[in-house]
């Protein structure tokens, strides 16, 4: 958390705010209240540098979305000085990231234009419309196409590059006159710079094309060109691709390092390291810029700083210790978060307070991206009041305000979020779970994606800090709520999850979700310790005493080298349960087939991290049959009809019912009326929503409370 220094800037410490497109602007490119409090509540949480994403320096051409922040004309400089303004106001340095969208632009198609590129790009299929859901298809068409728009391209003539560079000066002059620190121009991500740098989309042959030195001009002239412009103590750096994933005749790392010391020359204060991949495909976002590996990109900027004299960033999942370290080792000078800040923008000061503990996780959903690829703004599915800083902010009770007393029925992620929110704004809570743990089925969950359970020990680790009143092993009456005297109640009992009824559904082989989940726990009852063996039932018992099963993360590792299912597999139920527990035992040796009777897997998932868990799941040879409904069930396998109408077998050992969940909590919320008037049902009990809906159902009730 020491000082740091770009140029003639200080910054409080090494941790920058990393840019990403928020769609939160207002109508026509402006700035208001509300990405102003989106980027201040990043200033207020420690960072010492937030940088303001994918600023459209010719908007609306070469615009990265819709709603996008435009600075191309002086009209936008007030907007921007009250952004500036509201960063300055908790003592945090704001830049702006100057853009233009090139191959990637979204308004010139709308308005009949051709694409500016480099070259002309040849015809490429795409492989990730296959996983959209249909109403992910209709959505993404709205937001970025509309009926009749034909796709053209353009090779930039020298007269187009002169435009483009002058865009980027004059939207830097802009910058500094709202009030700006620094500007960083964006030469990554296959947007225009990042396609001149790329031997895979530029095969020009004048002095804009061919060798690195002429593919990199563009960038060392906008860069010289901003410099005039804004003058030798203005802060300028630069965002560019230390390597292409995906792509055989990408950028290399030579490449960027080469790039990087042209740059250096040219009069960049620093570099911030990124990478991009293969947009034809759908994990290029999780391989490339919005990395799903930890640490991706640092062994890349320990390279390129090796090479250069000029401060080196580098983002990419980097936890904290593992920054602290490699900036103390001289192998990078800042870390950059944008995922992480928007789980918990007061990440910075927790960890400057020796706090870690108190850090909410990012979970790496993919939930912030993929709104923009729908054409919403930016959320989160762990932080409700990401997006919504200025709307629904967490306020403590007025003095005026009487203090309730909640009781929250359910410790999963909606109900202890219910109780979260309630706690830091002053009420008397008190949380009941029927379970031995906090957690609910998220706990269960994180066994496969263990990302989830940093969400529920954080989140316990809340009701601690905010003396919320636990009560395990505690199932909610009506008798007990009436002891209870409550003022509010919240019921947050989670889904139910049973077998449906099918021929052969009782066999020994077959296991609903609840029956999976007593298997893990070592808590089961007569119907599955009738299909359990002596053999695997000694071993859960084992497990269970010596403590192996209370630990999710303990069961993962177990789960490597014993799990009580067969060699074949058919999960019926392609949904958020279903591809995350096929992947899992995929990758424990399982030959899975996954049986979805809708037209789309994984559908609850957010499209980014579902390409990805696809991808997978096609790599390690997991049947998958979409549109078939399963008939019966037989001791060898399982019978069912394809959507073509036709009847199939399939052989199985392990039949697992992922498929059948309903909110549970419509009973008890009427019955518990009869206590108080003030009942509410939240997350999964009232909706299914998952994590995400989870959380959001539950802040936003705590606020009304």
């Amino acid at each position: 958390m020491s000082p740091g220094r770009i140029g003639s800037m200080v910054l409080r410490n090494r941790i920058f705010m990393s840019p990403m497109g928020s769609n939160l602007a207002e109508p026509e490119g402006y700035c208001g209240q509300r990405i102003a409090s989106y980027y201040a509540e990043r200033a207020k949480g420690g960072a010492a540098m937030v940088i303001m994403g994918s600023t459209g320096v010719a908007w609306p051409r070469g615009s990265g979305n819709q709603q996008q922040v435009a600075v191309s004309d002086d009209r936008f400089i007030p907007g921007l000085k009250l952004v500036a303004d509201a960063v300055h106001a908790h003592g945090g340095k704001i830049a702006m990231q100057l853009q233009h969208a090139g191959p990637i632009a979204v308004n010139e198609p709308l308005q009949g234009l051709p694409l500016l590129v480099p070259s002309v790009p040849e015809d490429k299929p795409f492989d990730w419309p296959v996983d959209l859901t249909p109403q992910e298809n209709k959505d993404m068409f709205e937001a970025f196409f509309a009926p009749g728009v034909v796709i053209s391209h353009q090779e930039a003539t020298e007269d187009d590059l002169e435009w483009v560079i002058a865009c980027f000066a004059s939207a830097a002059i802009r910058a500094r006159t709202a009030g700006m620190d620094g500007v960083e121009i964006h030469a990554g991500h296959g947007y225009l710079i990042s396609a001149f740098l790329s031997p895979a989309s530029n095969r020009r042959t004048d002095r804009w094309g061919g060798s690195l030195e002429n593919r990199a001009r563009l960038l060392v002239e906008v860069i010289k060109r901003v410099r005039a412009a804004v003058g030798p103590d203005f802060p300028v750096w630069f965002r560019f691709d230390s390597q292409e994933y995906l792509l055989n005749d990408g950028i290399t790392l030579q490449d960027a390092i080469e790039t990087a010391k042209l740059a250096q020359d040219a009069g960049a204060d620093a570099v911030h390291v990124s990478a991009n991949a293969d947009k034809s495909k759908g994990i290029s976002f999780s391989e490339g810029h919005a990395t799903h590996f930890p640490g991706h990109f640092t062994a890349n900027a320990a390279a390129i700083k090796a090479a250069l004299t000029i401060p080196v960033i580098c983002p990419g999942r980097i936890e904290p210790a593992l920054g602290e370290r490699l900036i103390a080792e001289g192998k990078l000078d800042f870390i950059a978060m944008a995922r992480k800040l928007l789980a918990d923008p007061e990440l910075p000061n927790k960890l400057g307070a020796g706090r870690q503990d108190l850090v909410r996780p990012c979970i790496y959903c993919y939930t912030c991206i993929s709104q923009i690829f729908l054409g919403t703004h930016v959320r989160c599915a762990v932080n409700a009041q990401t997006g919504y800083e200025s709307i629904a902010p967490i306020i403590p009770l007025a003095s005026q305000q009487r203090r309730k007393r909640v009781l929250v029925v359910g410790g999963g992620p909606g109900g202890m979020e219910a109780a979260r929110v309630a706690a830091l704004r002053g009420h008397d809570v008190h949380l009941h779970e029927s379970g031995g743990r906090l957690g609910g089925t998220v706990f269960f969950s994180s066994i496969v994606y263990p990302e989830n359970g940093a969400l529920i020990t954080y989140l316990a680790r809340q009701m601690e800090e905010l003396g919320v009143r636990v009560h395990l092993r505690s199932t909610v009456t009506v008798e007990l709520a009436r002891a209870l005297k409550p003022d509010a109640i919240v019921v947050a009992t989670g889904a139910r999850r049973s077998l449906i009824e099918l021929p052969g559904a009782d066999l020994p082989h077959v296991f609903s979700g609840d029956e999976m989940r007593e298997m893990v726990t070592g808590r089961y009852g007569a119907t599955l310790k009738r299909k359990l063996p002596l053999g695997v039932r000694a071993m859960i018992r084992a497990g269970k005493a010596s403590g192996m099963l209370e630990s999710a993360a303990r069961i993962r590792r177990l789960s490597n080298y014993y799990l009580p299912i067969g060699k074949e597999v058919v999960i019926y139920g392609g949904g958020l349960v279903g591809v995350e527990l096929a992947e899992f035992l995929a990758e424990r040796h399982r030959k899975v087939t996954l049986i979805e009777p809708g037209p789309s897997f994984g559908k609850e998932l957010m499209m980014v991290r579902r390409w990805r868990l696809m991808d997978t799941l096609r790599k390690e040879k997991v049947t998958l049959l979409a549109g078939c409904e399963l008939l019966a069930i037989t001791p060898g396998g399982v019978v069912y009809r394809t959507k073509n109408g036709q009847e199939q077998a399939r052989k199985a050992d392990t039949v697992i019912m992922a498929i059948g969940a309903e909110p549970s909590g419509a009973a008890l919320t009427e019955s518990l009326r009869a206590v108080c008037a003030d009942v509410h049902c939240i997350g999964d009990a009232k909706e299914l929503g998952y994590i995400d809906g989870a959380i959001k159902s539950g802040n936003r009730l705590a606020l009304a409370l």
